[in-house]
């Protein structure tokens, strides 16, 4: 009865460690192909926007996003949106600030039927972004 009890702390302290630990929000592997913000859209296929697409996928890949799934907050307008993927998947980035009075909402998904990934310092990875995009 003792190492029922003993063994079942232990699962529950797995579980929330696995819950609680970020992971990676991309892995090495992502390639971005195209951001929109505010009605516009940057191809990353173009090579004259090589430099930029380098610099935001190093900046991606410094980030860290939660292990467990939440439905999104999506309000459209206002969102910088990346789309790109890596070689398991599309990867979307929706990053918004709430500006237009909606919930911010700074999120990882590659399917918006299953939810999110909820990314860490989600506005100062928005911040930096539009910092190398303008």
């Amino acid at each position: 009865e003792k190492r029922v009890i003993t063994g079942s702390a232990a699962l529950v302290v797995l579980a929330v460690d696995w819950c609680t630990i970020p992971r990676p929000l991309v892995q090495d592997s992502y390639q971005l192909d195209y951001i929109e913000y505010q009605g516009e859209t940057i191809h990353f296929h173009d090579e004259s926007f090589k430099a930029e697409r380098e610099a935001i996928e190093t900046l991606i890949r410094t980030y860290q996003r939660s292990a467990v799934a939440r439905r999104l907050p999506w309000d459209g307008y206002g969102s910088l949106c990346l789309t790109g993927g890596d070689s398991r998947r599309p990867l979307h980035i929706i990053l918004y600030d709430g500006s237009n009075g909606g919930t911010p909402g700074y999120m990882l998904y590659s399917s918006a039927d299953k939810g999110g990934y909820p990314i860490r310092d989600g506005e100062k990875l928005m911040e930096e972004l539009l910092d190398i995009l303008y």
